[in-house]
């Protein structure tokens, strides 16, 4: 059975011969949320690490940041989305990434059924093996729609989570600098 036929039962079971839901989306629907669901986890075809590859020479390994990055992704427990925005700081080891590279790794992992924790930690994975930089830190803040539309409807509430690798670990100055310039 394919995907389009198992909606459209559950769309039948939900309509439960009440006649509520109408005929076109009966038989139309199906194959809107198939066509979503296949874009929605395109992430899951996809190798994070090869939008890596292409690096570039530097000479100053200073400390760069891309923040205020927006995503979106879907909660593995309950297919329902969280969004919010993630930053991304990392110390070069004599080579950096394009910018709308470390975007891709990020989409390429919302892309896939997920938990916020595990989300930003594999960012923060890859970027630090991808690169093989001195140091990662990855800041996220998202709403998830499975708080706010169902359970305990929390509107508004934001989970944070952060991952940080390599010196990040070892060098608190470091990772307050991160966090300060994130947050102005």
């Amino acid at each position: 059975m394919n995907l389009k036929t198992h909606i459209k039962n559950i769309i039948l079971e939900i309509n439960n011969d009440n006649n509520l839901i109408s005929d076109e989306v009966i038989e139309n629907t199906p194959e809107r949320i198939e066509t979503f669901y296949k874009e929605i986890f395109s992430g899951l075809l996809l190798n994070p690490y090869d939008f890596l590859k292409r690096t570039f020479p530097i000479q100053n390994n200073d400390l760069i940041i891309e923040k205020n990055i927006s995503f979106h992704s879907m909660c593995e427990h309950h297919f329902l989305p969280f969004f919010g925005k993630i930053s991304v700081g990392y110390i070069p080891n004599n080579k950096i990434v394009g910018f709308g590279d470390i975007i891709k790794v990020i989409e390429a992992y919302c892309k896939r059924p997920q938990l916020q924790e595990r989300l930003c930690d594999e960012i923060a994975e890859t970027i630090y093996k991808g690169l093989e930089c001195q140091g990662v830190y990855i800041l996220m803040e998202a709403e998830h729609m499975c708080m706010t539309m169902r359970g305990v409807k929390s509107i508004g509430t934001k989970v944070t989570t952060t991952s940080s690798k390599g010196i990040f670990n070892t060098n608190n100055s470091l990772k307050t600098e991160f966090l300060t310039l994130v947050k102005n």
